[in-house]
């Protein structure tokens, strides 16, 4: 079985050094990534699977290769890692000054996904040849200014949420409170309520679905990249939990590290987001995609005594 990784998919990015997303994608006649979220979606599948230097033809093979479920637009997440990880992909637009909040519509943040959850459908459900109850999450997050993603955040769901009873607390407080309205015909659903025949002629509805949002992780984790002010052609940042890490494998890792020239690793503490007052352990590694000119010029300016 052909196996990938979040570490394969950042060294993936390194060797395809082309952050152009919509250009690179819309050539294509089947016309399957014609918005700049689709084709960010299709970047980050591409990544996983080793597939940037692939004819789109081609790429739903290699897709299926590695991956066991390839999403769709009504329901979480948009990719899994056969056996591994769900990827949840989402684009914002890019500012210097500010970092929109992420849009999750009517799901709310997971540290992990399961599957008896009632967000997923029966496809993302039986995906795996073998029945599966948790999967770690990431959330793959794109600043994407004009055709080009500027900078990549992946973040494991547990570094990032709240486990889901804090979601799910406040969604069943106000869900109760709505459903406890007299006067009214409530259906059955899985948003906050859908109230029947509101009009006299019995045929208008009304769902009231919860629209949830999350911090960018960039403000999330400013404290992480405090120091960083300098813009640069295209950064990556990935964290996750130092447990995760080590349960990588080794030689995707050296491949990965070997890469000075433009990847940095650090080991880090990070706020419990279950409990800020805690913190614990993970790994941030950081990519720039400016570093590795900075250290040629540097180079040069060492050998002609600069």
């Amino acid at each position: 079985m052909c196996t990938t990784n979040v570490l394969v998919a950042l060294r993936n990015i390194i060797e395809n050094n082309n952050n152009e997303l919509l250009q690179e994608y819309s050539k294509y006649t089947d016309n399957r990534a014609n918005t700049i979220g689709d084709a960010l979606e299709f970047y980050l599948k591409d990544a996983f699977c080793n597939a940037f230097d692939m004819e789109f033809s081609g790429k739903d093979k290699q897709y299926s290769k590695y991956l066991s479920y390839l999403g769709n637009k009504n329901n979480p997440p948009d990719f899994i890692v056969k056996n591994s990880i769900a990827v949840e992909v989402k684009k914002v637009n890019w500012s210097k000054k500010s970092f929109p909040a992420i849009a999750l519509n009517s799901s709310y943040p997971k540290d992990k996904l399961y599957s008896d959850s009632t967000l997923i459908n029966k496809e993302c459900r039986d995906c795996e040849s073998e029945e599966w109850e948790v999967k770690e999450m990431f959330y793959a997050i794109g600043s994407v200014s004009g055709n080009s993603v500027k900078e990549l955040w992946l973040v494991d769901g547990e570094c990032y949420c709240a486990d889901n009873s804090s979601y799910e607390r406040i969604k069943n407080l106000i869900k109760n409170g709505v459903e406890s309205t007299n006067g009214v015909e409530f259906t059955k659903t899985n948003e906050l309520g859908k109230i029947k025949k509101i009009d006299p002629l019995g045929i208008t509805d009304l769902r009231i679905r919860g629209m949830w949002n999350i911090e960018h992780p960039r403000k999330v984790f400013d404290y992480l990249i405090k120091d960083e002010l300098k813009e640069s052609r295209f950064k990556i940042y990935c964290l996750m939990l130092k447990n995760k890490y080590q349960l990588l494998n080794d030689e995707d890792k050296k491949l990965l590290i070997n890469r000075s020239d433009l990847v940095n690793l650090s080991e880090v503490k990070i706020k419990n987001p279950n409990n800020p007052a805690k913190f614990i352990d993970a790994v941030f590694i950081k990519i720039d995609f400016d570093k590795n000119i900075e250290m040629k010029k540097n180079n040069l300016m060492d050998i002609f005594n600069i």
